[in-house]
């Protein structure tokens, strides 16, 4: 049974190359354009990581980000940033809230999923 990964990003392009090497790589793919969406998602399915895009119509990342972490049921799911916020910052922020992970925009996709694989590795642990 492949592992399962929650992308939530709004930008299409950047959306389906994500999803592109995420599903060449043998994950089951789950999409959000949004915290709001991502949150119906997590209800339904077991997730075993989000990619999560910090600047987003509806609900930020930064506020799904927190109610992840504080969620019960949630908490324990690995995020991995994905975001055109790069000050240093926004990247304490990010891990500060939680995120296990913190990839800059533009990306290189194999890094992207070597990172995945990484999280997903200690998770196991």
């Amino acid at each position: 049974m492949s592992e399962k990964i929650l992308i939530v990003e709004d930008d299409q392009t950047i959306k389906h190359l994500v999803v592109f090497k995420l599903k060449n790589a043998g994950y089951e793919l789950f999409e959000a354009e949004n915290g709001v969406q991502a949150m119906e998602i997590l209800e339904h399915h077991r997730i075993d990581l989000v990619l999560l895009d910090m600047m987003m119509p509806v609900m930020s990342g930064k506020e799904f980000l927190i109610a992840v972490k504080s969620h019960t049921r949630f908490k324990t799911i690995p995020v991995v940033i994905l975001t055109a916020r790069t000050l240093e910052k926004e990247v304490v922020e990010g891990l500060s809230l939680g995120a296990e992970d913190y990839i800059k925009k533009p990306f290189s996709p194999q890094e992207l999923v070597a990172r995945v694989k990484s999280v997903l590795a200690r998770k196991k642990q």
